[in-house]
C-alpha cells in the first residue's frame, strides 16, 4: 500500500510540474499588435487645435485605421480632409510603431513623430508639423498640432 501511495504522489508531482512549466505564452502579442487592435477602426474628430487654437475646418474628417501585415504597421484613410492640412497624404498614408515605446508613438511615413493616447473609445493624436517653407499649400499650418477623435 505504501508503494501505490508513492507511485501516486511521484505521478501527481510529474503531471502538476508539466502543467506548472507548459508554455502559457503561445498566443502572447506584441505591444504594436495590441496598439494595433486598440487603434483600428473609423475615428471620427471631435476636435483640432494649432499651437492651441480651434480649427473649424475639421468638422466632418473621419480616420480610418487599418493594421497592415502582421500588426506592427497601420494604414490610414482620411476622410474630408482640409486643404491645408497637416496631413500630407491627403487622402491616408502610413504610421509605423515606435520600436522603442509602440504604446506611446507612432511616425508617418514622412518621419512626422506622433505622440497618442487612446481607449476602447477616444484616440488623441499630438505632432509638431513643421515645413521648410510656409507659403503656399502648406502655408499656416506649421505648429503643435492636436487631434481628438472618438470611435465610430
Amino acid at each position: 500500500m505504501t508503494n501505490f501511495i508513492r507511485i501516486f504522489i511521484l505521478l501527481l508531482t510529474v503531471t502538476l510540474t508539466q502543467i506548472a512549466c507548459s508554455d502559457d505564452d503561445s498566443s502572447s502579442k506584441t505591444a504594436a499588435e495590441e496598439q494595433s487592435e486598440k487603434l483600428t477602426g473609423r475615428w471620427k474628430v471631435t476636435t483640432v487645435t494649432l499651437d492651441g487654437a480651434v480649427r473649424e475646418a475639421y468638422t466632418e474628417t473621419v480616420f480610418t485605421l487599418s493594421p497592415l501585415t502582421s500588426g506592427a504597421n497601420m494604414s490610414y484613410i482620411i476622410e474630408e480632409n482640409p486643404d491645408q492640412s497637416p496631413w500630407r497624404a491627403s487622402s491616408g498614408g502610413r504610421l509605423f510603431f515606435d520600436t522603442q515605446d509602440p504604446a506611446k508613438y507612432l511616425t508617418r511615413e514622412d518621419d512626422v513623430r506622433i505622440s497618442y493616447e487612446v481607449t476602447e473609445t477616444t484616440l488623441v493624436f499630438e505632432f509638431t508639423y513643421a515645413e521648410p517653407s510656409t507659403t503656399g499649400r502648406i502655408g499656416g499650418i506649421v505648429g503643435e498640432w492636436k487631434f481628438v477623435f472618438v470611435k465610430q
